[in-house]
């Protein structure tokens, strides 16, 4: 029986893929700007634990799911390079946010102040600097990973064909390397909260199944993105898809058909 957090869950991935659609409506900049609110939320949501469909996953998959799938609309309407400038442009963000929120939590708050804790919570690099790093360079590698294997799905199959194969394909292969990744490097061993092999093969499947799940239910939203009135402004698709297309026979050419055929 479906839970109240699957509930949440099933609304709160319609409500990422609805705002998506609609930057992506508005143009490159818009998805850019999505992916920097994104990328510095789920470092945030992250910290909330709970348990969807049997699974003990973060608050911040949604989001993370929704970097994807934007990078994945930038590259299919505006080429590798674009999405590649919006992973590094996340990171980049990410980055400065978490410099500057170091400076905010070295104030010495007074005696009026309540928030200390809780930004040092979010914030704090010193609390647990392995696993911020191992995030951080989670995301990165994973992100250009997926731009990359995106844009070779798609040059061989073609701008107008299996739309669904290069957008979860890339994502399958990426989201893999991320969750082994940052399992390993953040939280496995000296220091770690993981200390066997059970335990790891748990949290890299459990973590993996669900990036997969949420792959998957995202992916009407990127053929949203090729409907034409939807499609976003200054796209390349199109043009691209046309390219790929035989080029219709002339006048003379169908009339000599005509005459081989009488």
């Amino acid at each position: 029986m479906t839970g109240w957090n699957e509930l949440v869950f099933l609304a709160h991935l319609l409500a990422a893929g609805v705002i998506l659609v609609g930057a992506a409506r508005m143009g490159r900049t818009w998805l850019v700007a999505l992916v920097v609110a994104c990328t510095i939320l789920m470092n945030i949501a992250v910290m909330k634990q709970m348990t969807l469909f049997g699974l003990s996953v973060t608050g911040g998959n949604v989001l993370y799911a929704a970097v994807f799938l934007a990078n994945d609309v930038l590259n299919e309407h505006f080429g590798r390079r674009a999405a590649r400038m919006a992973v590094l442009t996340g990171f980049c963000a990410g980055l400065a946010t978490l410099v500057m929120m170091q400076f905010v939590l070295a104030y010495e708050p007074n005696l009026y102040d309540d928030s200390q804790r809780h930004l040092s919570y979010f914030f704090s690099v010193g609390a647990f600097p392995r696993i911020v790093v191992a995030s951080m360079l989670s995301y990165l590698l994973a992100q250009l990973l997926d731009v990359r294997l995106y844009h070779l799905i798609r040059g061989r199959t073609g701008a107008g064909r299996l739309l669904w194969l290069r957008s979860n394909a890339s994502t399958w292969v990426s989201q893999a390397f991320d969750t082994v990744f940052f399992t390993t490097a953040g939280l496995t061993g000296f220091g770690g909260v993981i200390g066997s092999w059970p335990e790891w093969y748990g949290a890299v499947l459990f973590a993996y199944l669900i990036k997969i799940l949420v792959a998957a239910l995202d992916t009407p939203f990127l053929y949203l993105t090729t409907w034409r009135p939807l499609v976003p402004t200054g796209s390349h698709r199109l043009a691209a898809v046309r390219a790929e297309r035989p080029p219709a026979p002339s006048a003379g050419e169908t009339a000599g058909r005509k005459g081989r055929r009488s």
